[in-house]
């Protein structure tokens, strides 16, 4: 049997993955069964289960596929010497995440999973941990860059702000998913008047 490259194994774990992201859009994580998400990829049940041994972990690869990469962009921001007004980064970050999720309600259902179950619970843990840090690095950057502040008192002044940044994109995806009448761009205009400038 040939040997199969780590490049081929992330591929078909990235094909799984896209495939319970659709499926979990369309019917939720709790009504998805691993047959949909077998028969959405194409791919032999094998196949599935030699890459992920149950349902739960698809969705914490799901989860931590759709964090991680907000959170590695927000990261990779602090170390640039021009960055953007936090008014412009909650924007990308948020219509990114309405646009990659197509459904945001999946959010929601991986926070709800989270509260009970032991597995998504520490990742859920370390995601949110990770946003609120990538959120008082980039800030911190920011408060040096655009208003001259010294490095320590940025950083306190970060450790301030962080929290809202990550509370208004939870508002956010809480409301898109729940409201009928929600209007998005009122919403991002009303955190962008009140960011830091």
């Amino acid at each position: 049997m040939p040997k199969v490259s780590d490049e081929y194994r992330e591929s078909q774990r990235a094909r799984i993955a896209d495939s319970a992201l659709r499926v979990f859009a369309l019917k939720g994580f709790q009504k998805t069964s691993m047959a949909d998400i077998i028969a959405d990829s194409g791919m032999s049940a094998g196949a599935i289960y030699a890459y992920f041994p149950g349902k739960a972990d698809i969705i914490a690869e799901v989860a931590g596929r759709v964090l991680g990469t907000r959170i590695a962009s927000i990261e990779r921001l602090a170390g640039r010497e021009t960055l953007p007004a936090p008014s412009d980064l909650i924007r990308t970050i948020l219509s990114g995440l309405r646009d990659e999720l197509g459904n945001p309600s999946i959010v929601l259902q991986v926070w709800g999973e989270a509260v009970n179950d032991r597995q998504l619970r520490p990742l859920a843990n370390e995601a949110f941990g990770r946003l609120l840090n990538a959120f008082r690095l980039y800030l911190a950057a920011w408060q040096q860059t655009a208003h001259n502040l010294q490095p320590a008192a940025a950083d306190a002044l970060a450790r301030e702000q962080a929290p809202l940044l990550l509370s208004a994109c939870q508002g956010y995806l809480v409301q898109l998913a729940l409201l009928d009448d929600f209007d998005s761009d009122f919403y991002l205009d009303r955190v962008v008047a009140n960011l830091p400038h």
